[in-house]
């Protein structure tokens, strides 16, 4: 289950309470808000549990249900939603800001891969954050921590790490022991399975074909066009938790079943990833919906069921099937001459 903080204990049990205290303290019917937390898990593929989607229906309607608590976590505990969250972890590379534009606004980001013995995860840092980079505070291969972040969902369906009002510290302790850039890098780096061979907490690749895509009522959502975070909706407009009020861009979601002859996987795709299984643009396909096509027609001429494809992404366990399940953020056509080109180094070797 995707849990945003921790409920104070005995607060509030089960989905019917929250449904209860959500109306209470919304005024909406509580029929209204059952079909909002339908919706949301339409929305997001089954990635959270019915609770799961209620804490967020609620946090979106501004009831706040939820007591933050601070907790050291390893990087692949970290899972977009968490709060007030503590993290020891090494540097493993620092990449040079960039600027970002939109409208009349603008600013710098700059990316911070950050690694455990468990995995890495990115740190995104903005505008008066990325003097951090840029003063050199701190280099590969340091030990920091990062004290009171928060976790979102990139537009590629993994986690990011944020600061928010967190802080990011250099830690000079020699005493704590993280395994080096070069290590991490290679213990987390992408291993070629068979479906049948993936564990929990693997970042697995595989060559498979796409055996089905689910059909979906909303095959995409609204994100901040600065940083790409989901948006939460009150009264028609758009508000950011970090850039306040926006005009949405969208990012489509898909979710199928890829089959490598060993076993099979559903998997969830986001943004470019899931363009790139249904053929279509977000743009596009938002354009043939407001003229009325058939969304079922749109599904069911996808050129992408049938074929194999290269993919790579994290594995998880759906809370609703108790199956592992990839969270795909690479998606490439399968070529035969570079698979043949690796079975032979195999043979060689």
């Amino acid at each position: 289950m995707l849990i945003l903080e921790t409920p104070e204990a005995g607060a509030i049990e089960g989905v019917g309470d929250i449904i209860k205290k959500v109306a209470e303290s919304s005024g909406k019917g509580e029929d209204e808000i059952k079909k909002l937390i339908d919706e949301k898990q339409d929305e997001l593929s089954g990635l959270v549990s019915e609770e799961g989607a209620a804490y967020i229906v609620a946090r979106e309607l501004g009831v706040n249900l939820l007591k933050a608590t601070n907790r050291r976590l390893k990087v692949k505990n970290l899972i977009p939603g968490l709060r007030s969250v503590d993290l020891m972890a090494r540097v493993v590379r620092v990449f040079e800001p960039r600027e970002w534009s939109r409208g009349d606004k603008s600013g710098k980001v700059a990316s911070v891969i950050l690694g455990d013995d468990t995995g890495t995860i990115r740190l995104s840092l903005w505008n008066d954050e990325v003097k951090t980079v840029l003063t050199g505070a701190f280099v590969e291969g340091d030990t920091i921590k990062v004290s009171g972040g928060h976790v979102k969902m990139d537009n590629r369906g993994q986690p990011d790490l944020r600061l928010g009002r967190g802080s990011i510290e250099k830690v000079e302790d020699k005493s704590i022991e993280l395994p080096m850039p070069d290590q991490i890098s290679a213990t987390s780096a992408s291993q070629r399975r068979d479906i049948k061979d993936f564990k929990e907490g693997d970042y697995g690749e595989c060559m498979a074909g796409l055996v089905q895509i689910f059909k979906r009522s909303r095959p995409f959502y609204e994100v901040c066009p600065q940083c790409g975070n989901r948006v939460a909706e009150k009264e028609g407009k758009y508000e950011c938790q970090e850039h306040g009020q926006v005009e949405p861009d969208y990012r489509m979601v898909l979710s199928g079943v890829i089959d490598d002859g060993t076993a099979n996987m559903r998997v969830v795709f986001f943004g470019e990833t899931a363009e790139k299984v249904l053929g279509k643009s977000v743009k596009e396909l938002r354009d043939d919906l407001s003229k009325g096509k058939n969304q079922e027609e749109i599904y069911e001429k996808c050129q992408s069921v049938g074929k194999d494809f290269m993919f790579k992404g994290r594995i998880k366990r759906n809370d609703l099937s108790g199956n592992l399940e990839m969270v795909a953020n690479e998606v490439s056509d399968f070529d035969v001459k570079a698979e043949i080109r690796r079975l032979l180094e195999q043979v060689k070797n």
